[in-house]
Protein backbone atom coordinates (compact mmCIF):
# COMPACT_ATOMS: atom_id res chain seq x y z
CA UNK A 1 0.00 0.00 0.00
CA UNK A 2 3.02 2.46 0.94
CA UNK A 3 4.66 2.12 -2.57
CA UNK A 4 3.09 4.29 -5.04
CA UNK A 5 0.98 7.51 -5.14
CA UNK A 6 -1.98 6.12 -6.71
CA UNK A 7 -4.08 7.72 -4.21
CA UNK A 8 -3.64 10.73 -5.39
CA UNK A 9 -3.81 10.01 -9.25
CA UNK A 10 -6.79 7.88 -8.85
CA UNK A 11 -8.50 10.63 -6.81
CA UNK A 12 -7.62 13.60 -9.64
CA UNK A 13 -8.42 11.28 -12.63
CA UNK A 14 -12.04 10.37 -10.79
CA UNK A 15 -13.11 13.73 -10.34
CA UNK A 16 -12.64 15.31 -13.25
CA UNK A 17 -14.90 12.49 -14.66
CA UNK A 18 -17.61 13.48 -11.99
CA UNK A 19 -17.71 16.79 -12.03
CA UNK A 20 -18.72 16.31 -15.90
CA UNK A 21 -21.72 13.93 -15.15
CA UNK A 22 -23.33 15.52 -12.09
CA UNK A 23 -25.28 18.57 -11.79
CA UNK A 24 -25.34 20.66 -8.92
CA UNK A 25 -28.40 21.98 -7.53
CA UNK A 26 -29.11 25.78 -8.84
CA UNK A 27 -29.23 27.00 -4.96
CA UNK A 28 -26.25 26.08 -2.60
CA UNK A 29 -26.88 26.21 0.99
CA UNK A 30 -24.96 26.38 4.50
CA UNK A 31 -26.01 25.09 7.95
CA UNK A 32 -26.99 28.11 10.53
CA UNK A 33 -26.31 26.17 13.92
CA UNK A 34 -29.35 27.77 15.53
CA UNK A 35 -32.12 27.09 12.79
CA UNK A 36 -34.17 24.40 12.72
CA UNK A 37 -34.80 22.14 9.48
CA UNK A 38 -37.89 22.30 8.79
CA UNK A 39 -40.21 20.65 5.98
CA UNK A 40 -41.82 22.61 3.04
CA UNK A 41 -44.49 19.86 1.59
CA UNK A 42 -42.27 17.18 0.24
CA UNK A 43 -38.97 19.16 0.65
CA UNK A 44 -36.45 20.30 3.44
CA UNK A 45 -35.11 24.14 4.32
CA UNK A 46 -33.09 25.73 6.46
CA UNK A 47 -33.15 29.29 7.26
CA UNK A 48 -35.74 29.55 5.24
CA UNK A 49 -33.60 27.86 1.48
CA UNK A 50 -33.57 24.79 0.16
CA UNK A 51 -31.56 21.93 1.95
CA UNK A 52 -30.07 18.89 0.19
CA UNK A 53 -27.76 16.84 1.85
CA UNK A 54 -25.57 13.79 1.76
CA UNK A 55 -23.04 12.42 4.81
CA UNK A 56 -22.82 8.95 6.53
CA UNK A 57 -23.68 6.84 9.16
CA UNK A 58 -21.69 6.78 12.57
CA UNK A 59 -23.34 4.54 13.96
CA UNK A 60 -20.93 4.42 17.18
CA UNK A 61 -21.15 7.96 18.03
CA UNK A 62 -23.04 7.22 21.21
CA UNK A 63 -21.87 3.75 22.15
CA UNK A 64 -19.36 1.61 20.90
CA UNK A 65 -19.74 -2.56 20.15
CA UNK A 66 -23.15 -1.76 20.62
CA UNK A 67 -24.39 -3.75 17.63
CA UNK A 68 -24.21 -6.40 15.94
CA UNK A 69 -21.78 -8.82 16.36
CA UNK A 70 -18.97 -6.91 18.38
CA UNK A 71 -17.18 -9.46 21.03
CA UNK A 72 -15.41 -6.59 22.39
CA UNK A 73 -19.05 -5.32 23.88
CA UNK A 74 -20.23 -1.97 24.70
CA UNK A 75 -17.88 0.98 25.23
CA UNK A 76 -17.71 4.75 24.98
CA UNK A 77 -15.78 6.21 22.48
CA UNK A 78 -12.67 8.59 23.00
CA UNK A 79 -13.51 11.99 22.07
CA UNK A 80 -11.00 12.01 19.59
CA UNK A 81 -12.54 9.17 17.80
CA UNK A 82 -15.79 11.54 17.35
CA UNK A 83 -13.37 14.53 16.47
CA UNK A 84 -11.36 12.51 13.76
CA UNK A 85 -15.02 11.12 12.55
CA UNK A 86 -16.75 14.68 12.06
CA UNK A 87 -13.59 15.94 10.80
CA UNK A 88 -13.86 13.17 7.90
CA UNK A 89 -17.36 13.84 7.38
CA UNK A 90 -16.50 17.29 6.86
CA UNK A 91 -14.02 16.83 4.16
CA UNK A 92 -16.01 14.55 2.54
CA UNK A 93 -18.77 17.43 2.41
CA UNK A 94 -21.46 15.67 5.06
CA UNK A 95 -24.20 18.11 5.88
CA UNK A 96 -26.14 15.65 8.04
CA UNK A 97 -24.96 12.07 10.23
CA UNK A 98 -27.40 9.71 11.34
CA UNK A 99 -26.38 8.28 14.34
CA UNK A 100 -27.97 4.92 15.66
CA UNK A 101 -26.28 4.70 19.39
CA UNK A 102 -27.17 8.54 20.18
CA UNK A 103 -30.30 7.72 21.05
CA UNK A 104 -31.68 3.93 21.50
CA UNK A 105 -29.03 2.37 23.66
CA UNK A 106 -31.05 -0.04 25.82
CA UNK A 107 -29.88 -3.69 28.09
CA UNK A 108 -26.50 -2.95 28.65
CA UNK A 109 -24.48 -1.04 31.99
CA UNK A 110 -23.39 1.70 29.38
CA UNK A 111 -26.80 2.23 28.00
CA UNK A 112 -28.88 4.88 28.36
CA UNK A 113 -31.46 2.62 29.89
CA UNK A 114 -29.20 -0.04 31.58
CA UNK A 115 -32.91 -1.63 33.09
CA UNK A 116 -36.13 -0.76 32.33
CA UNK A 117 -37.41 2.75 33.40
CA UNK A 118 -33.60 3.23 35.27
CA UNK A 119 -31.68 5.65 33.12
CA UNK A 120 -27.97 6.21 33.40
CA UNK A 121 -27.05 10.44 32.83
CA UNK A 122 -23.53 9.21 32.47
CA UNK A 123 -24.31 7.56 29.34
CA UNK A 124 -25.15 10.32 27.37
CA UNK A 125 -21.37 12.41 27.55
CA UNK A 126 -20.48 11.23 24.36
CA UNK A 127 -23.78 11.77 22.94
CA UNK A 128 -23.43 15.33 24.62
CA UNK A 129 -20.33 15.66 23.04
CA UNK A 130 -21.16 14.38 19.56
CA UNK A 131 -23.65 17.31 19.38
CA UNK A 132 -21.78 19.58 20.58
CA UNK A 133 -19.14 18.91 17.84
CA UNK A 134 -21.73 18.76 15.37
CA UNK A 135 -23.19 22.17 16.02
CA UNK A 136 -19.61 23.32 15.80
CA UNK A 137 -18.85 21.89 12.75
CA UNK A 138 -22.66 23.11 11.17
CA UNK A 139 -24.12 19.65 10.65
CA UNK A 140 -27.20 18.25 11.10
CA UNK A 141 -28.05 14.67 12.91
CA UNK A 142 -30.85 11.79 12.49
CA UNK A 143 -30.94 10.39 15.83
CA UNK A 144 -33.05 6.90 15.96
CA UNK A 145 -34.72 6.18 18.96
CA UNK A 146 -34.73 2.32 18.72
CA UNK A 147 -32.51 -0.24 16.42
CA UNK A 148 -29.87 -2.56 17.00
CA UNK A 149 -28.71 -4.40 20.12
CA UNK A 150 -25.68 -6.79 20.18
CA UNK A 151 -26.86 -9.00 23.41
CA UNK A 152 -30.47 -8.71 22.52
CA UNK A 153 -32.48 -11.23 20.55
CA UNK A 154 -34.59 -9.49 17.71
CA UNK A 155 -32.33 -6.32 18.30
CA UNK A 156 -33.77 -3.39 20.68
CA UNK A 157 -37.24 -4.07 19.91
CA UNK A 158 -36.15 -7.86 21.88
CA UNK A 159 -35.67 -5.67 24.55
CA UNK A 160 -37.97 -4.23 25.54
CA UNK A 161 -40.17 -7.27 25.17
CA UNK A 162 -37.77 -9.30 27.09
CA UNK A 163 -38.64 -6.32 29.58
CA UNK A 164 -42.36 -6.21 29.54
CA UNK A 165 -42.23 -10.80 28.83
CA UNK A 166 -43.80 -10.79 25.50
CA UNK A 167 -42.58 -13.17 23.44
CA UNK A 168 -44.35 -11.86 20.05
CA UNK A 169 -42.64 -9.50 17.91
CA UNK A 170 -45.85 -7.96 17.21
CA UNK A 171 -46.26 -7.03 20.64
CA UNK A 172 -44.21 -4.33 19.89
CA UNK A 173 -46.58 -2.32 18.08
CA UNK A 174 -49.36 -3.77 19.68
CA UNK A 175 -48.87 -4.30 23.54
CA UNK A 176 -49.96 -1.03 25.45
CA UNK A 177 -47.51 -1.74 28.18
CA UNK A 178 -44.18 -2.30 25.33
CA UNK A 179 -45.24 0.90 23.94
CA UNK A 180 -45.38 2.69 27.40
CA UNK A 181 -41.73 1.22 28.14
CA UNK A 182 -40.81 2.76 24.96
CA UNK A 183 -42.17 5.85 24.98
CA UNK A 184 -40.52 6.21 28.63
CA UNK A 185 -37.45 5.98 26.98
CA UNK A 186 -38.34 7.92 24.15
CA UNK A 187 -38.92 11.08 26.95
CA UNK A 188 -35.66 10.30 28.96
CA UNK A 189 -33.92 11.13 25.38
CA UNK A 190 -35.59 13.76 24.48
CA UNK A 191 -35.60 15.90 28.03
CA UNK A 192 -32.06 15.05 28.91
CA UNK A 193 -30.47 18.52 29.82
CA UNK A 194 -27.09 18.54 27.67
CA UNK A 195 -24.30 20.28 29.93
CA UNK A 196 -22.01 21.30 26.62
CA UNK A 197 -24.76 23.01 25.05
CA UNK A 198 -27.33 23.93 27.69
CA UNK A 199 -29.83 22.88 25.75
CA UNK A 200 -32.51 19.88 26.13
CA UNK A 201 -32.38 17.63 23.10
CA UNK A 202 -35.62 18.31 22.21
CA UNK A 203 -34.71 22.04 22.11
CA UNK A 204 -31.30 21.82 20.13
CA UNK A 205 -31.58 22.72 16.54
CA UNK A 206 -28.69 20.38 15.69
CA UNK A 207 -30.81 17.79 15.59
CA UNK A 208 -32.75 17.27 12.54
CA UNK A 209 -35.17 14.74 12.91
CA UNK A 210 -36.13 11.69 15.44
CA UNK A 211 -36.24 8.49 13.82
CA UNK A 212 -39.04 6.01 15.15
CA UNK A 213 -36.66 2.55 14.43
CA UNK A 214 -34.23 0.70 12.14
CA UNK A 215 -36.42 -0.70 9.54
CA UNK A 216 -38.69 -2.17 12.40
CA UNK A 217 -41.80 -3.44 9.85
CA UNK A 218 -39.39 -5.32 8.07
CA UNK A 219 -40.18 -7.73 10.96
CA UNK A 220 -44.04 -7.84 10.25
CA UNK A 221 -43.00 -8.08 6.03
CA UNK A 222 -40.50 -11.33 7.15
CA UNK A 223 -42.95 -12.74 8.91
CA UNK A 224 -46.10 -12.99 6.47
CA UNK A 225 -47.77 -10.39 8.47
CA UNK A 226 -50.71 -9.24 6.28
CA UNK A 227 -52.58 -6.13 5.81
CA UNK A 228 -54.11 -6.57 9.36
CA UNK A 229 -50.51 -6.47 11.15
CA UNK A 230 -49.29 -4.09 9.10
CA UNK A 231 -52.02 -1.68 9.69
CA UNK A 232 -50.85 -2.34 12.97
CA UNK A 233 -47.19 -1.25 12.72
CA UNK A 234 -48.69 1.46 10.65
CA UNK A 235 -50.80 2.83 13.33
CA UNK A 236 -47.98 2.16 15.76
CA UNK A 237 -46.00 5.07 13.99
CA UNK A 238 -48.64 7.56 14.10
CA UNK A 239 -48.66 6.88 18.15
CA UNK A 240 -45.05 7.06 18.79
CA UNK A 241 -45.08 10.47 15.99
CA UNK A 242 -47.48 12.08 18.13
CA UNK A 243 -45.88 11.11 21.40
CA UNK A 244 -42.97 12.68 20.20
CA UNK A 245 -44.51 16.06 18.85
CA UNK A 246 -46.56 16.39 21.76
CA UNK A 247 -43.43 17.10 23.52
CA UNK A 248 -40.95 18.43 20.76
CA UNK A 249 -42.77 21.01 18.53
CA UNK A 250 -39.38 21.54 16.63
CA UNK A 251 -37.80 18.45 15.44
CA UNK A 252 -38.66 16.32 12.34
CA UNK A 253 -40.30 13.12 12.66
CA UNK A 254 -38.76 9.96 10.23
CA UNK A 255 -40.61 7.28 9.72
CA UNK A 256 -38.42 3.94 8.86
CA UNK A 257 -40.25 1.19 9.26
CA UNK A 258 -40.10 0.38 6.19
CA UNK A 259 -43.33 -0.53 5.14
CA UNK A 260 -44.21 1.95 2.56
CA UNK A 261 -43.76 -0.42 -0.43
CA UNK A 262 -46.29 -2.64 0.54
CA UNK A 263 -48.58 -0.59 2.52
CA UNK A 264 -48.75 2.61 1.47
CA UNK A 265 -51.24 4.23 3.78
CA UNK A 266 -48.23 4.32 5.66
CA UNK A 267 -47.45 7.89 4.16
CA UNK A 268 -50.22 8.63 4.99
CA UNK A 269 -49.74 8.96 9.03
CA UNK A 270 -50.13 13.06 10.07
CA UNK A 271 -46.83 13.48 12.39
CA UNK A 272 -44.72 11.95 9.72
CA UNK A 273 -42.72 14.12 8.26
CA UNK A 274 -40.03 11.97 6.40
CA UNK A 275 -39.91 8.74 5.16
CA UNK A 276 -36.85 6.23 4.06
CA UNK A 277 -36.24 2.27 3.18
CA UNK A 278 -32.66 1.37 3.22
CA UNK A 279 -31.23 0.34 -0.22
CA UNK A 280 -28.94 -2.57 -0.70
CA UNK A 281 -28.48 -4.99 -3.27
CA UNK A 282 -26.41 -6.93 -1.18
CA UNK A 283 -29.34 -8.17 0.81
CA UNK A 284 -31.75 -8.03 -2.08
CA UNK A 285 -32.46 -11.80 -1.17
CA UNK A 286 -33.55 -11.42 2.10
CA UNK A 287 -36.55 -9.24 0.53
CA UNK A 288 -37.86 -12.45 -0.94
CA UNK A 289 -38.71 -12.86 -4.29
CA UNK A 290 -41.33 -10.78 -4.68
CA UNK A 291 -39.29 -7.71 -4.26
CA UNK A 292 -37.60 -6.19 -7.62
CA UNK A 293 -33.99 -5.87 -7.56
CA UNK A 294 -32.21 -2.55 -5.94
CA UNK A 295 -30.79 -0.70 -8.86
CA UNK A 296 -30.35 2.84 -9.22
CA UNK A 297 -33.85 3.55 -10.10
CA UNK A 298 -35.30 2.32 -7.52
CA UNK A 299 -34.53 4.92 -5.57
CA UNK A 300 -35.95 7.50 -7.53
CA UNK A 301 -39.21 4.81 -8.21
CA UNK A 302 -39.50 5.04 -3.86
CA UNK A 303 -38.93 8.76 -4.17
CA UNK A 304 -41.66 9.53 -6.32
CA UNK A 305 -44.04 7.21 -3.48
CA UNK A 306 -43.37 8.63 -0.68
CA UNK A 307 -43.90 12.46 -2.47
CA UNK A 308 -46.65 11.60 -3.91
CA UNK A 309 -48.34 11.24 -0.58
CA UNK A 310 -46.53 14.56 0.50
CA UNK A 311 -44.34 13.56 2.74
CA UNK A 312 -39.97 13.62 2.47
CA UNK A 313 -38.10 11.16 0.82
CA UNK A 314 -34.58 10.35 2.04
CA UNK A 315 -31.91 7.29 1.63
CA UNK A 316 -31.38 6.43 5.31
CA UNK A 317 -28.67 3.75 4.18
CA UNK A 318 -27.21 3.07 1.18
CA UNK A 319 -24.24 0.81 0.54
CA UNK A 320 -21.73 1.95 -1.05
CA UNK A 321 -19.34 -1.00 -2.13
CA UNK A 322 -18.75 -3.80 -5.06
CA UNK A 323 -20.99 -6.02 -3.13
CA UNK A 324 -23.74 -3.52 -3.52
CA UNK A 325 -22.78 -2.00 -7.42
CA UNK A 326 -20.39 -4.08 -9.01
CA UNK A 327 -18.18 -1.57 -10.58
CA UNK A 328 -17.15 1.92 -9.73
CA UNK A 329 -19.44 2.89 -12.92
CA UNK A 330 -22.51 1.39 -11.56
CA UNK A 331 -21.71 2.97 -8.02
CA UNK A 332 -21.58 6.40 -9.95
CA UNK A 333 -24.95 6.00 -12.08
CA UNK A 334 -26.77 5.73 -8.16
CA UNK A 335 -24.83 8.74 -7.33
CA UNK A 336 -25.92 10.71 -10.30
CA UNK A 337 -29.59 9.55 -10.14
CA UNK A 338 -29.72 10.98 -5.96
CA UNK A 339 -27.99 14.06 -7.24
CA UNK A 340 -30.44 14.52 -10.06
CA UNK A 341 -33.81 13.72 -8.67
CA UNK A 342 -35.56 16.68 -7.31
CA UNK A 343 -37.74 14.35 -4.97
CA UNK A 344 -34.52 12.75 -2.95
CA UNK A 345 -33.96 15.31 -0.30
CA UNK A 346 -30.88 13.85 1.50
CA UNK A 347 -29.33 10.45 1.54
CA UNK A 348 -26.71 9.04 3.97
CA UNK A 349 -24.42 5.76 3.07
CA UNK A 350 -23.12 3.25 5.46
CA UNK A 351 -21.19 3.79 7.55
CA UNK A 352 -17.91 5.82 7.97
CA UNK A 353 -15.42 4.93 10.62
CA UNK A 354 -12.63 6.97 12.43
CA UNK A 355 -9.00 6.67 13.91
CA UNK A 356 -8.29 5.94 16.84
CA UNK A 357 -6.21 7.73 19.86
CA UNK A 358 -2.95 5.87 19.44
CA UNK A 359 -2.64 4.98 15.73
CA UNK A 360 -4.51 3.36 12.90
CA UNK A 361 -7.86 2.66 12.38
CA UNK A 362 -10.77 1.73 14.81
CA UNK A 363 -10.88 -2.02 14.09
CA UNK A 364 -13.61 -3.75 11.66
CA UNK A 365 -17.22 -3.58 12.93
CA UNK A 366 -18.90 -6.94 12.98
CA UNK A 367 -15.44 -8.58 11.74
CA UNK A 368 -15.49 -12.23 10.15
CA UNK A 369 -12.53 -13.78 9.39
CA UNK A 370 -14.08 -16.05 6.69
CA UNK A 371 -13.89 -14.69 3.30
CA UNK A 372 -17.07 -16.08 1.88
CA UNK A 373 -18.70 -15.07 4.86
CA UNK A 374 -16.92 -11.43 4.97
CA UNK A 375 -18.27 -10.95 1.34
CA UNK A 376 -22.09 -12.64 1.77
CA UNK A 377 -23.07 -11.91 4.98
CA UNK A 378 -23.53 -9.19 8.02
CA UNK A 379 -19.60 -7.67 8.08
CA UNK A 380 -17.74 -5.09 8.40
CA UNK A 381 -15.84 -5.77 5.63
CA UNK A 382 -17.44 -4.83 2.83
CA UNK A 383 -19.91 -1.84 4.41
CA UNK A 384 -17.04 -0.06 6.71
CA UNK A 385 -15.70 2.99 4.90
CA UNK A 386 -12.38 4.03 5.74
CA UNK A 387 -11.27 7.10 4.51
CA UNK A 388 -9.12 7.53 2.05
CA UNK A 389 -9.14 3.57 1.82
CA UNK A 390 -7.75 0.73 3.23
CA UNK A 391 -7.83 -3.25 2.39
CA UNK A 392 -10.09 -5.55 3.44
CA UNK A 393 -11.26 -9.09 3.08
CA UNK A 394 -13.61 -7.58 0.52
CA UNK A 395 -12.56 -4.43 -0.78
CA UNK A 396 -8.85 -3.22 -2.32
CA UNK A 397 -7.98 0.18 -0.70
CA UNK A 398 -7.76 1.54 -3.98
CA UNK A 399 -11.32 0.72 -4.56
CA UNK A 400 -12.26 2.06 -1.60
CA UNK A 401 -10.36 5.35 -1.98
CA UNK A 402 -11.99 6.25 -4.97
CA UNK A 403 -15.64 5.33 -3.77
CA UNK A 404 -15.07 7.37 -0.85
CA UNK A 405 -13.75 10.40 -3.71
CA UNK A 406 -16.92 9.53 -5.37
CA UNK A 407 -18.61 9.54 -2.50
CA UNK A 408 -17.51 13.36 -1.37
CA UNK A 409 -18.02 14.56 -4.74
CA UNK A 410 -21.33 13.79 -4.47
CA UNK A 411 -22.22 15.24 -1.02
CA UNK A 412 -21.38 18.66 -2.38
CA UNK A 413 -23.41 18.11 -5.47
CA UNK A 414 -26.35 17.57 -3.32
CA UNK A 415 -25.79 20.61 -0.81
CA UNK A 416 -25.17 22.48 -4.64
CA UNK A 417 -22.03 23.85 -3.48
CA UNK A 418 -19.08 23.95 -5.63
CA UNK A 419 -16.42 21.33 -5.24
CA UNK A 420 -13.68 22.38 -3.32
CA UNK A 421 -9.74 21.76 -2.41
CA UNK A 422 -8.97 18.91 -0.03
CA UNK A 423 -8.56 19.94 3.37
CA UNK A 424 -5.46 20.32 5.24
CA UNK A 425 -5.26 17.37 7.79
CA UNK A 426 -4.66 18.10 11.13
CA UNK A 427 -1.03 17.68 12.22
CA UNK A 428 -0.67 14.19 13.59
CA UNK A 429 0.73 13.36 16.84
CA UNK A 430 3.41 11.09 17.51
CA UNK A 431 1.76 8.37 20.18
CA UNK A 432 4.55 6.06 20.74
CA UNK A 433 8.94 5.97 20.11
CA UNK A 434 9.32 3.53 23.42
CA UNK A 435 10.57 0.73 20.76
CA UNK A 436 13.62 2.29 19.40
CA UNK A 437 13.28 2.90 15.38
CA UNK A 438 9.14 2.34 15.49
CA UNK A 439 7.26 5.08 15.50
CA UNK A 440 3.46 5.49 16.11
CA UNK A 441 1.10 8.39 15.44
CA UNK A 442 -2.46 9.61 15.50
CA UNK A 443 -3.96 9.63 12.17
CA UNK A 444 -5.26 12.79 10.58
CA UNK A 445 -8.54 12.88 8.93
CA UNK A 446 -8.27 12.91 5.49
CA UNK A 447 -4.77 12.40 5.19
CA UNK A 448 -3.55 10.06 1.90
CA UNK A 449 -0.07 9.35 2.73
CA UNK A 450 2.56 10.12 5.48
CA UNK A 451 6.35 11.65 6.03
CA UNK A 452 8.48 10.94 8.66
CA UNK A 453 11.30 13.26 9.30
CA UNK A 454 14.60 12.13 11.50
CA UNK A 455 16.64 14.49 13.55
CA UNK A 456 19.95 12.48 15.02
CA UNK A 457 21.40 13.56 18.03
CA UNK A 458 23.43 16.70 17.29
CA UNK A 459 22.18 17.45 13.88
CA UNK A 460 20.09 20.83 13.62
CA UNK A 461 18.82 19.84 10.50
CA UNK A 462 15.56 17.43 9.73
CA UNK A 463 16.35 14.37 7.74
CA UNK A 464 13.19 13.04 5.21
CA UNK A 465 13.48 9.45 5.70
CA UNK A 466 10.30 8.13 4.50
CA UNK A 467 8.80 10.94 1.37
CA UNK A 468 5.41 10.21 1.45
CA UNK A 469 5.58 6.34 1.55
CA UNK A 470 3.04 5.50 4.72
CA UNK A 471 0.01 5.27 5.31
CA UNK A 472 -2.68 4.70 8.35
CA UNK A 473 -2.17 0.85 7.39
CA UNK A 474 1.92 1.16 7.81
CA UNK A 475 0.99 3.01 11.68
CA UNK A 476 3.23 2.10 13.24
CA UNK A 477 6.67 3.01 11.04
CA UNK A 478 9.69 0.96 11.51
CA UNK A 479 12.87 3.21 10.75
CA UNK A 480 14.84 0.92 8.47
CA UNK A 481 18.15 3.05 9.82
CA UNK A 482 17.22 1.75 13.37
CA UNK A 483 19.20 3.55 16.08
CA UNK A 484 20.18 3.29 19.40
CA UNK A 485 18.82 6.61 20.76
CA UNK A 486 18.94 10.03 21.17
CA UNK A 487 16.74 10.45 17.82
CA UNK A 488 14.14 12.60 17.34
CA UNK A 489 11.34 12.00 14.84
CA UNK A 490 8.06 13.81 13.53
CA UNK A 491 5.46 12.97 10.84
CA UNK A 492 3.77 15.12 8.24
CA UNK A 493 0.55 14.17 6.82
CA UNK A 494 -0.24 14.60 3.23
CA UNK A 495 -3.87 15.45 1.61
CA UNK A 496 -5.12 13.96 -1.95
CA UNK A 497 -4.16 17.33 -3.37
CA UNK A 498 -0.78 17.07 -2.57
CA UNK A 499 -0.66 19.71 0.27
CA UNK A 500 1.25 18.81 3.46
CA UNK A 501 -0.12 19.55 7.44
CA UNK A 502 2.21 21.11 9.93
CA UNK A 503 4.70 18.63 10.91
CA UNK A 504 3.78 16.53 14.44
CA UNK A 505 5.69 17.99 17.43
CA UNK A 506 9.20 16.47 17.53
CA UNK A 507 9.12 12.87 19.84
Amino acid sequence: MAKSNWVAGSIITLTAAVLVVIVSPAVAQSSQPNDFVQRAGTKLTLSGAPFRYSGPNIEWLGLEGYGPHDPMGPRLPSHFEIDDAFDTAAEMGAKVVRAQTMGDTVGCGLCIEPTEGKFNDAAFQSTDYALAVARNHGMKLIIPLVGDCATCAGGGIGQYLAWEKRQNPQDFFTDAGVIAAYERHIDAVLNHLNPMTGLRYKDDPTIMAWENCNMCGILTMLSGGGASALGQVSAWGETIGAHIKQQDSHHLYLDTSGIYRVYPAVLDNKSTDLATFEFYPHWDILLGPNQPPTTAATFSHDAAAVTSHGKVFIVNEFGWDRTDWKTQQDFEQVLTTLAHDPNVSGDGYWALQAHLDNFGFQPIPADATNPIFAEHGECGEWWALYYPGVKTLVNSAEDMAVRAQQLRTHAYAMSGTELPKHRIPPRPVITSTVIVGLIAWRGSAGAVRYSVERNDAGSKEWKPICDRCATDADDPWADPHGTLGGVHYRVIAWNADGVASEPSDPR
